[in-house]
């Protein structure tokens, strides 16, 4: 037992002289390190003072629907039928096909990006202009890149050649997004996104800009856009069933008045007749003027069923959080660039002295 205390007695004493070893090794380099820590601090005060000022505007709202579309058993929590679904344990109705987790599908689809491009937005001096045309505004006039210039230079010339001659017989039938489209998709798909609380069921719509006053009617068309799209699909189905139903209605409407006139005219024709002839075609013709307004009495109640269903499906946004135009910056964050940039300055001369020594070992090894 003795000799354990010993040794752990010892092995605590050397772990205490390789710490005072390093120690050691760190201070006589003390003054790489103050210069690198220094250099580094001035490089984070540059970086944080040039890098560009970036305001965030948000909206919050919940998507709501009617009390008896609502199930009482349904554990997925309200975020799973904010879009007017209606789901239990059991069954899922015909009509509850779009999942709020979709959301972000919406948004990342290319419909949905064309769409917004040509959303207007105004300017701080009162200039109406679209997305696209703010977007283009800001690209840089000076966008050097050696890879896409030789790209384009060479292999892109038969590329373009052959792209030209199927978007001009092909491609008009589809939805051809332009180059120049694609990269502007990008740009403003970096500019907003959305989030989603699956546990108090509320959508965050956020976007970022230089301008503030931007940011926020991109976050105004992207949720204008977003609950459109939303409404438009979760009511797809029922206004088919509306516009069918209308159809019928209008259709069977027509004909009952052409019979409606046609018992009539044959009543006032024949009013001094009563034989069995006039008696039998007037029962026929009661009898189809019946089953006609029957007819006619079914659709009405089937079409102001469907308006009925369609007001109740539509899903009705409550928001939460206003958009407004922020007053503070979100970035950038000067103090922690240049606590970072300070942090970095002061570890990598020290790994550099702890390592100096093994590297010149080991290229000395590799040089033998």
């Amino acid at each position: 037992m003795d000799s354990n205390q010993s040794n752990s007695y010892s092995n605590a004493g050397e772990d205490f002289l390789d710490i005072v070893a390093i120690l050691k090794k760190i201070w006589r380099d003390r003054i790489l390190i103050v210069r690198s820590t220094i250099s580094f601090f001035i490089i984070g005060c540059l970086v944080a003072l040039t890098r560009p000022i970036v305001y965030t505007s948000q909206t919050t709202f919940v998507p709501q629907i009617s009390d008896d579309q609502m199930s009482p058993s349904n554990q997925l929590g309200s975020l799973a039928s904010i879009a007017g679904i209606n789901i239990n344990s059991t069954e899922m109705t015909s009509d509850s096909y779009l999942s709020p987790l979709l959301y972000t599908k919406i948004i990342d689809s290319e419909e949905f990006s064309l769409k917004l491009l040509s959303a207007e937005l105004t300017s701080s001096n009162s200039n109406k202009l679209t997305i696209r045309e703010y977007l283009l505004s800001n690209e840089s006039s000076f966008n050097f890149n050696p890879i896409n210039n030789i790209k384009k230079y060479t292999i892109g010339l038969f590329l373009n050649k052959e792209k030209k001659e199927i978007s001009s017989n092909i491609l008009k039938n589809y939805n051809f997004i332009s180059d120049n489209d694609y990269n502007l998709i990008r740009k403003l798909r970096k500019k907003f996104d959305i989030e989603l609380n699956k546990k108090d069921g509320f959508v965050k719509v956020q976007a970022t800009d230089k301008d503030a006053f931007i940011s926020t009617q991109i976050v105004e068309q992207v949720t204008k856009n977003l609950q459109s799209k939303i409404i438009e699909i979760r009511t797809n189905k029922i206004k088919e069933r509306l516009e069918f139903s209308k159809n019928q209605y209008e259709l069977k409407q027509g004909e009952f008045n052409i019979l409606v006139n046609k018992l009539a005219e044959f009543k006032d024709s024949n009013k001094s007749i009563s034989t069995a002839l006039f008696l039998s075609e007037l029962q026929k013709l009661e009898s189809e003027y019946q089953l006609q307004q029957n007819i006619l009495i079914n659709l009405a109640s089937e079409y102001n069923n469907n308006k009925i269903k369609l007001n109740k499906d539509t899903p009705i946004f409550s928001v939460i959080d206003e958009v407004s135009v922020p007053i503070d910056r979100s970035e950038p964050q000067r103090g922690n660039i240049v606590i970072i940039y300070f942090l970095l300055g002061l570890i990598f001369p020290v790994v550099f002295i702890l390592c100096k020594e093994y590297i010149t070992n080991l290229i000395k090894e590799i040089t033998n």
